[in-house]
């Protein structure tokens, strides 16, 4: 079904100040469909967009070292139960970092650091949810700022409309 939309995908990343591509933490073959499907996308993006890594579902690995989220302090340390094994790796993660990094043709000086682009998070729980649109809007903001203070508006504006005045022409004059 997934198929179906795939080529409106450009169509929203055109533009974009900032990126946000999720996998599954859980699920190495989300990583691999992330780099195959969507890695083509950002070529519609703006020049200097910002990229965000986010693995998702941590609260369902077996990973025991979830501190709560510092924003939700009433939040408990996930328990180990019933949970399963972490498949996606941080280094995994930032490894899609570095080669959109390369597909974008950007020099690795010039963006934030993979470290910091790469996040794990709980949409269920909100585990560092908050940190990681706070970090990304952070970074967009002066992007945006600089945008609009360098050039004119990628929009149209519709209420500036004026009809075109009528000229004598040679034949229908």
């Amino acid at each position: 079904g997934r198929e179906q939309f795939h080529g409106l995908g450009s169509m929203y990343c055109r533009g974009a100040a900032a990126v946000i591509l999720t996998y599954d933490v859980n699920s190495l073959q989300s990583l691999t469909e992330l780099e195959e499907r969507f890695l083509a996308l950002t070529d519609s993006t703006s020049a200097d967009c910002i990229f965000a890594i986010v693995g998702n579902k941590v609260d369902l690995t077996d990973d025991c070292a979830l501190a709560p989220d510092e924003n939700r302090p009433e939040q408990s340390v996930a328990s180990c139960g019933s949970k399963v094994r972490k498949q996606v790796r941080a280094e995994d993660a930032i490894a899609l970092y570095k080669k959109i990094l390369k597909y974008k043709m950007l020099d690795e000086k010039d963006v934030p650091a993979a470290e910091k682009m790469c996040f794990e998070t709980s949409a269920k729980t909100g585990y560092k949810v908050d940190y990681l649109f706070e970090t990304v809007f952070e970074m967009v903001v002066p992007i945006i700022v600089r945008q609009k203070a360098e050039g004119p508006p990628q929009t149209v504006d519709i209420t500036d409309y004026k009809p075109a005045k009528r000229t004598k022409s040679g034949c229908c004059a």
